[in-house]
């Protein structure tokens, strides 16, 4: 009986608070908090704010971003003073072959399987044909016939080409 009489005498109440504790940083003072707030006396407790942990992350990836940013601006800055002159470029005799290979296919209008190593080791094989074929980009534009979709992919994720 007495039990009962202290159970319903004990009810739970739920506070907002602020509170201003000081410390050399916010990571201290918020130790000190929660060595207050962890008590016996205390169920449980919620921290909506005031918590400034990881500020010099975010602050340092600002600074990337705005180097990141400005370097960009450079080189774009550099690219419009420079003339348009065309690098000439030796293509070996591999690259060549490739190439012709990859325009005979197209204009043919070929039925080839690709299979491409993207990133991560993924390594795709698709039958397709070939749509269109940029030496300059260095890019391939091919017609998957089993899913019926477009992809763009660049010489160098071209692992072989089998004709079927």
């Amino acid at each position: 009986m007495k039990d009962n009489q202290e159970s319903q005498a004990k009810q739970r109440f739920l506070f907002n608070v602020d509170i201003l504790i000081e410390g050399e940083t916010n990571g201290r003072a918020l130790e000190t908090l929660l060595h207050l707030l962890n008590s016996n006396q205390i169920q449980d407790y919620n921290i909506r704010s005031g918590i400034e942990l990881g500020k010099w992350i975010q602050v340092a990836i600002k600074e990337a971003r705005k180097n990141v940013t400005k370097e960009s601006a450079a080189k774009t800055q550099e690219k419009v003073q420079q003339p348009n002159v065309e690098p000439t470029k030796k293509k070996s005799a591999d690259h060549e072959y490739l190439y012709q290979q990859l325009e005979k296919f197209r204009e043919n209008n070929m039925l080839i399987r690709v299979t491409v190593l993207k990133g991560k080791g993924i390594k795709l094989s698709l039958p397709c044909r070939i749509l269109n074929f940029d030496p300059a980009a260095e890019t391939v534009t091919v017609y998957h016939v089993d899913e019926k979709k477009v992809y763009l992919f660049r010489i160098n994720e071209i692992d072989d080409v089998e004709v079927s």
